[in-house]
């Protein structure tokens, strides 16, 4: 299951559903807007084998690694 943060435009989301990849996004098809980081964490734990999409860079810890999902963060850069 691919969930993307809500922080994930909309044009980035209808590029990949265009491309029949599957996902679904924080705030618009699961969870709700606004959710809290720890929330989201404990939401990903419920779920089978999901991964996780986001630019938020609170989720760039170590210590938020776990066997039951996938976390995939990324980074901006501006040259």
């Amino acid at each position: 299951m691919n969930i993307l943060d809500e922080n994930i435009p909309e044009h980035q989301r209808q590029i990949l559903q265009k491309w029949r990849v599957r996902v679904y996004q924080i705030g618009y098809d699961v969870a709700r807007k606004g959710i809290k980081d720890d929330e989201i964490i404990s939401f990903l734990i419920r779920k089978r084998q999901p991964t996780f999409f986001t630019r938020d860079d609170d989720f760039y810890h170590r210590h938020l690694c776990h066997a039951r999902y996938c976390l995939v963060f990324f980074i901006s850069i501006t040259l």
